[in-house]
């Protein structure tokens, strides 16, 4: 293997600028790198190197393999990031589902992060076009998540489906929750079902679903449980999500 050359030619002087080098020598590694090679790229003594190794290996940013003992990043930098671009990078994995999705004729789409108070919708507005508008800083709709948390729904004619794994499609009968009824004859009635986003530590970021109009809530029991949940699979999988083996959804 080639030798990593060490980092430039001024020496750090502090801890941290220390520690920054350490990382950078190994981000151009992406097999890892054995002790004596990080001392070598970064011009320090191995004693201090393995301390600073220690202290990210303590924080999660560095691991260490067990077999080759040799050291490497972790994606806890990247998870920095993405608490940095935040909810912008999960529009940014979402659209592309969803807007393949809506034009392919299905109802109306919509990715939620409820902790944000915030909410966009996507819907086909042409042969090969999909328009989108995000909400921001107002109570989350009640199609997406607001009759979770016990708000007063009154006489709105609503039906709402709150898929939480993969066992729930099956027994989307048993769980989706109706609120009021239609009171005129033909009156339509509004379902919705979302289901849950992942990240790639396994923590639930956002919801998408899909929603619309109709007389009963037979879509809602039928083949949108399992849409909204096949797009929330999807959506997670671009987030670096590797979820757990599970039922299929046929």
């Amino acid at each position: 293997m080639k030798p990593v050359e060490p980092a430039g030619p001024s020496s750090p002087t502090t801890s941290i600028e220390k520690a920054l080098e350490v990382c950078e020598a190994l981000s151009l590694a992406p097999s890892g790198l054995p002790l004596t090679d990080v001392s070598r790229a970064v011009a320090l003594p191995r004693p201090s190197v393995h301390r600073l190794l220690a202290i990210l290996k303590r924080r999660g940013y560095v691991r260490q393999d067990e077999d080759t003992q040799r050291y490497s990043l972790t994606l806890k930098m990247l998870d920095l990031s993405f608490r940095l671009l935040g909810r912008s990078e999960l529009r940014l994995h979402a659209y592309p589902v969803l807007r393949e999705y809506v034009l392919r004729g299905r109802p109306r789409s919509f990715v939620a992060v409820p902790a944000a108070g915030e909410v966009t919708y996507i819907w086909g507005a042409g042969p090969d076009e999909a328009a989108m508008r995000t909400a921001y800083g107002r109570q989350m709709p009640a199609h997406c998540a607001e009759y979770f948390d016990g708000a007063s729904q009154g006489s709105r004619r609503l039906s709402c489906l709150r898929l939480s794994r993969a066992g729930d499609v099956g027994e989307s009968a048993a769980l989706v929750v109706r609120l009021g009824s239609p009171s005129a004859e033909g009156a339509q009635r509004l379902f919705c079902t979302c289901a849950p986003v992942y990240d790639y530590t396994g923590r639930e970021v956002a919801r998408v679903g899909v929603f619309g109009h109709g007389p009963d809530d037979g879509p809602i029991l039928t083949e949108h449980n399992r849409e909204a949940w096949e797009l929330g699979r999807r959506v997670s999988t671009r987030l670096g999500h590797l979820p757990t083996a599970g039922p299929e959804l046929h």
